[in-house]
């Protein structure tokens, strides 16, 4: 469910974040009213009001290792997506008529950017790998076998089989960040830990209702504003700001 949710547009998932916000933010309000009526005047029932600040700060800790965790995960997305781009550039100016000159192996990697760009990066947010680009890799790979039985120099071979190699793997780390699944669980817990927080300064200013709307209100737009600025990175790839592929489509150009 939040993997469509992280999806949506930038202002549509901002909407649904402050309307979240603004349902949690009635309900502290109700429980503001009720400890204001049934607390009045029994302060020695409740914890000293310091105490609840450890919830807030619960909060913050947590939502801060969520988004540490976003923000590493699009890093190695894009690490993956420029090392993927100059281990094809590499090959192909290798293959280049100016240089080797190896039309099938040109062929190969044009038909691999095209699968990656169109199949696996923009149908299906690199989810899963698609058919088209492991035949374009397996076309690059049968080309450089043909060029192994050529009397191109062992070390110019043995660079090419390295870029080759390299390429392998930042796509596999590409699928792998895909496929990875969004924590539902973390984020269910940033969100219970807010409400919480919400409920923890309700209970602070229980004999202060106005001072109390006003904190709530303050918590509840610093925590909506932080989430939706979190959530628009939690898909790398198919969320609301996301790696793009330009790197590679750049490279079918003229």
């Amino acid at each position: 469910m939040l993997v469509q949710a992280f999806s949506f547009d930038s202002l549509m998932l901002l909407a649904i974040i402050l309307m979240a916000g603004a349902v949690s933010y009635g309900f502290a309000l109700l429980i503001l009213k009720i400890m204001h009526r049934r607390l009045k005047g029994e302060g020695a029932r409740l914890p000293v009001p310091a105490y609840f600040t450890a919830v807030t700060t619960i909060w913050a800790l947590i939502f801060g290792f969520v988004a540490a965790e976003v923000w590493q995960t699009n890093n190695r997305a894009v690490e993956a997506s420029l090392a993927e781009r100059s281990s094809i550039q590499r090959l192909y100016g290798s293959a280049a008529v100016e240089a080797l000159d190896l039309f099938t192996l040109r062929v190969g990697l044009a038909d691999y950017v095209a699968a990656v760009t169109e199949d696996e990066w923009g149908a299906a947010a690199n989810g899963e790998p698609h058919p088209r680009a492991d035949a374009a890799v397996q076309a690059i790979r049968l080309a450089l076998l043909e060029v192994a039985r050529t009397d191109i120099p062992e070390p110019v071979i043995a660079k090419m089989v390295v870029d080759f190699d390299e390429l392998q793997d930042a796509r596999e780390l590409r699928l792998a960040i895909g496929q990875r699944h969004v924590a539902e669980l973390k984020w269910a817990l940033v969100v219970v830990l807010a409400l919480l927080s919400q409920i923890a300064i309700a209970f602070v200013h229980r004999d202060r209702l106005r001072a109390g709307r006003t904190a709530i209100a303050l918590f509840t737009v610093a925590a909506c504003l932080s989430i939706w600025l979190v959530a628009l990175h939690a898909s790398p790839y198919g969320g609301a700001v996301r790696v793009s592929p330009e790197n590679l489509t750049a490279l079918l150009r003229p």
